[in-house]
């Protein structure tokens, strides 16, 4: 493979997971070389600035940013055509990044066909414009292991292979199971195969808000709890002991999960992307570490980062959850000097993200065994993720330093 022909483009590079994948590009993951050129397409129209990736140097390959092309409608041939417009160097893409996923509330299998018609345009489109495509990685995620059934459908640890054993009603609302054959019939008898990288939760910084970012939501409720408490960060250490409990119950606060932060996930798909042989046509479970944790670990360190003190759930059933406290302090962040910040905080995933707590009540850690035995071995600690997307929140204004 020349390393210096490759031409990456990344759909939702906005987004939670696709702007990891970008920040790991941009940064010459996994050295000088492996690609010239990256292109970023963002639903709407943003400056390269505001974006906050790493700036130019010898190393970063080259950077187009595109918005305004349209997933949601249209036929193949529209958006091939809007490709080729919009897109420099186009039929010189050999790797597909896909991050786009569109909810439908209550109507799973409208949302299901929706998506997978969206991704479907979009391998259909790359067929016609990019014949030197060599990957396709997207991301799934537990949905597909049935964490949404209560009390989960499998018991843990959650290997690649249960994917295809979902029960048949549940099966009918995940999109991924769609997406796999979608792709299986787009690369049929072509160069390119997928991968799916499947994470749980997902850690990390986005620059302009998230609708399914659980680290931006704990963290402006946290900012704020500790801004409401006289607490500060500048004070080292803090004045008073203030406690902050986990929202939610025991057994969620106790459960084992595999989280993975924004630069791991994005590693991982990079990796994928250029290990066809090892990865291609498989779901890869993507984690941080090969040891599950829990909110009774990550707890404390989540809520020390603002100068709290995190403690176990208090059973108090008339506290503000996270989102409805944020909506009662959002003014909070205008008023003292950070009037972008309500703006860029979840948005509709925000009682989903409330209820984490709550009904994430048992096990549902993901093996890494295929992961590893595809030759990626980087593991880390899951602190370090959050900690590092609370400072990236705080440079970028949208919680109080």
């Amino acid at each position: 493979m020349s390393k210096d022909s490759n031409h990456a483009i990344v759909f939702g590079a906005s987004g939670l997971i696709g702007w990891s994948a970008v920040n790991q590009l941009l940064s010459a993951y996994p050295g000088p070389g492996f690609f010239s050129k990256v292109t970023a397409l963002t639903n709407r129209p943003v400056r390269e600035s505001e974006l906050h990736w790493p700036p130019q140097s010898p190393d970063r390959p080259r950077l187009q940013v595109v918005s305004g092309v349209n997933l949601r409608e249209g036929t193949t041939e529209g958006l091939a055509e809007q490709l080729k417009e919009k897109v420099l160097e186009v039929e010189m893409i050999t790797h597909v990044f896909y991050f786009v996923f569109a909810p439908v509330n209550d109507d799973h299998l409208r949302e299901c066909s929706q998506n997978a018609g969206m991704l479907q345009r979009v391998a259909d489109a790359m067929n016609t414009v990019a014949p030197a495509l060599k990957s396709f990685v997207y991301s799934g995620g537990t949905r597909g292991y049935g964490i949404y059934i209560p009390g989960g459908t499998f018991t843990p640890p959650l290997v690649e292979s249960m994917a295809d054993n979902l029960p048949e009603d549940y099966a009918k609302t995940v999109a991924y199971p769609w997406f796999r054959k979608a792709l299986d019939e787009a690369s049929k008898g072509r160069s390119w195969t997928w991968t799916e990288v499947c994470p749980d939760a997902v850690v990390g910084f986005t620059p302009h808000g998230s609708g399914f970012s659980l680290a931006l939501h704990w963290a402006q409720y946290l900012s704020l709890y500790a801004h409401n408490n006289g607490i500060t960060r500048s004070t080292s250490p803090p004045a008073r002991r203030v406690e902050v409990p986990f929202p939610g119950i025991e057994a969620a606060y106790k459960s084992l999960f595999t989280p993975v932060t924004e630069r791991s996930l994005g590693r991982i798909s990079i990796y994928a992307a250029l290990h066809p042989a090892e990865c291609g046509g498989k779901v890869l479970n993507a984690v941080d570490n090969d040891r599950p944790t829990s909110f009774r670990e990550l707890w404390p360190s989540i809520a020390g980062w603002f100068g709290l003190v995190g403690v176990g759930p208090s059973g108090d059933g008339d506290a503000l959850k996270p989102g409805e406290y944020v909506a009662k302090h959002r003014h909070l962040f205008a008023e003292n000097g950070l009037p972008g910040a309500a703006e860029r905080g979840v948005g509709a995933g925000s009682s989903q993200l409330d209820s984490v707590g709550w009904w994430l009540g048992f096990d549902r850690q993901l093996s890494p065994e295929r992961l590893r035995a595809s030759g990626f071995m980087e593991q880390r600690d899951p602190v370090e993720g959050w900690l590092d997307a609370f400072e990236q929140f705080a440079k970028a204004g949208i919680i109080f330093e």
